[in-house]
């Protein structure tokens, strides 16, 4: 994912955007308090329609992003099963039955906020071992839906469960579950994790309230089984929906957001007189499941049974809610794009931080590969910091490395980036520098900037700086291993004698291990 925070140009020109946002909508409101009630109720439902179309989006992205941390946890232990190298049924079982298994099953589990449990099952359903206790106790999986399914189908996709209500603590759970293969392919049991359906339910009842009384916002499996729901009702976990209104909004997505309007029976209030509806159902990219939004006519048009005072009064309430939005937006705004740009820079020099400075290496490898080009990553530890803390303040210690990043930016260029991981450390991205020659003179350049008196207070310091350099793709091919070679380039700088630039190669290495050793 990019991170992006904006500049002050920016901010000015969208500061002037949303003031003349808001000066139209004051013109829309007064005109519109001027046209018939037909255009006005047009009007309020196509608002309300896109912002369900919008919830559904969101609740869409919050299913999807909490399934690919369930699945990351389950595809982490079928990884170590394959480093196993399980053979067949016997193997599978005493590896799986160990002790040690239980120990990374619990770990796994602890770790993710959104698992309830991790399990191994065997071949005939029997639970080998699992998160919560060590032994497991005596229990059978092998009626449940996700098992019966993975050993009658060599499928080694995730299948995702009918939630099953845990008798402990009364939660309900559904399972992710993936079928363990032997090396022909037989199949030897299940590995699965659990999330409770806790995880959306309490979002959707905050989101729900606000939404106000009769909404309801579902979960559902791809087939149209529920899995959870707001309002809670319990003996509809795990059936399936009948009607045709998901299969109709999904079917519209790309006309209307998906949203459409019915007034027969509600699968959660089949015995009620029919309601007209609002309705919004999208699926979850990449995964079989739905996500869905309801509200009654009685929401959607809350607001237009009044006379025609009552327009014009609403009209001139909402241009001084308008105002006063306006003026909490651009607050809020502002305050956003100071505390993302914060977020991402070091405080004291303003320099990319660790996690932009990440994002910003990923991208440029991104770009590597895609046109074929090379980068020097640039590894910078001051010489003498503690030093200057120690013996001047911790003030001038601050002051130089002020002046420190921006000697750095004035010797490199727009297209470059200048990085602080923390404390002494720097790290920098020069994108198209292809040789080892070219990174060394800009390391050059860097090192002889830092190397002359800095003035502080009416003192003269002096810091020297000992740089490490890795090119891509001779010395890693990826974020970590170019960080850390460069690390070692650097680490190996300082160890002979300081004030120096190491190029990271198997001299360095073997010379960095004889220092380890």
């Amino acid at each position: 994912m990019t991170i992006s925070f904006e500049s002050d140009s920016n901010i000015k020109r969208n500061t002037r955007l949303i003031l003349l946002a808001a000066v139209a909508l004051a013109a829309i409101f007064f005109i519109n308090a001027l046209v018939s009630t037909y255009l006005l109720r047009k009007n309020s439902i196509q608002d309300r329609a896109d912002q369900l179309a919008n919830l559904t989006i969101i609740l869409a992205e919050h299913t999807s992003q909490t399934m690919f941390s369930a699945n990351t946890a389950l595809s982490s232990v079928i990884e170590i099963l394959d480093r196993a190298k399980i053979g067949d049924e016997k193997d599978y079982q005493e590896f799986a039955s160990k002790k040690a298994q239980f120990d990374l099953l619990q770990e796994r589990t602890s770790s993710n906020s959104i698992l309830d449990v991790s399990t191994f099952v065997a071949a005939d359903g029997k639970v080998l071992n699992f998160s919560r206790s060590y032994p497991p106790p005596p229990i059978s999986l092998a009626d449940r839906d996700y098992f019966k399914y993975l050993s009658e189908n060599n499928d080694l996709d995730t299948y995702y469960s009918t939630p099953v209500r845990n008798k402990g603590n009364g939660k309900w759970v559904f399972y992710l579950a993936r079928r363990v293969n032997g090396k022909n392919g037989q199949f030897l049991g299940v590995v699965l994790v659990g999330v409770s359906v806790e995880v959306f339910s309490s979002l959707y009842e905050r989101i729900g309230g606000n939404l106000g009384e009769g909404a309801a916002l579902t979960l559902y499996r791809k087939d149209k089984t529920l899995l959870t729901r707001w309002p809670l009702v319990e003996n509809l976990i795990g059936k399936t929906n009948p009607n045709t209104f998901i299969d109709d909004s999904l079917a519209n997505v790309n006309v209307n957001g998906g949203v459409i309007f019915g007034s027969g029976p509600g699968f959660a209030r089949q015995n009620d007189a029919p309601v007209e509806r609002m309705l919004s159902y999208r699926a979850v990219k990449g995964y079989p499941l739905i996500v869905g939004a309801v509200v009654p006519e009685t929401l959607y048009l809350a607001n237009l049974n009044k006379n025609a005072i009552g327009v014009f009064m609403a009209t001139g309430l909402s241009l001084i809610a308008l105002a006063i939005g306006t003026y909490l937006l651009l607050r809020a705004y502002r305050r956003n794009a100071e505390t993302q740009y914060r977020a991402h820079h070091d405080v004291l020099t303003e320099l990319p931080n660790r996690t932009l400075f990440s994002d910003r290496l990923q991208q440029a490898l991104a770009v590597c590969k895609r046109h074929q080009t090379k980068l020097a990553i640039l590894f910078v530890d001051l010489d003498n910091l503690k030093t200057i803390n120690d013996v001047y303040s911790h003030n001038a210690g601050d002051s130089l490395l002020k002046e420190v990043a921006r000697r750095m930016r004035e010797c490199v260029r727009e297209s470059d980036t200048v990085g602080r991981l923390g404390g002494d450390e720097f790290v920098l991205i020069l994108p198209g520098i292809d040789t080892e020659d070219r990174a060394v003179q800009v390391a050059e350049k860097i090192r002889l900037a830092l190397s002359e008196p800095i003035e502080v207070e009416g003192i003269s310091l002096s810091t020297s700086a000992s740089i490490g350099v890795a090119l891509y793709p001779e010395h890693g091919e990826n974020e970590t291993d170019l960080i850390n070679n460069a690390d070692v380039a650097m680490y190996e700088a300082k160890s002979s004698g300081r004030n120096q630039i190491k190029v990271f190669g198997e001299d360095v290495l073997k010379a960095a291990l004889v220092d380890l050793a």
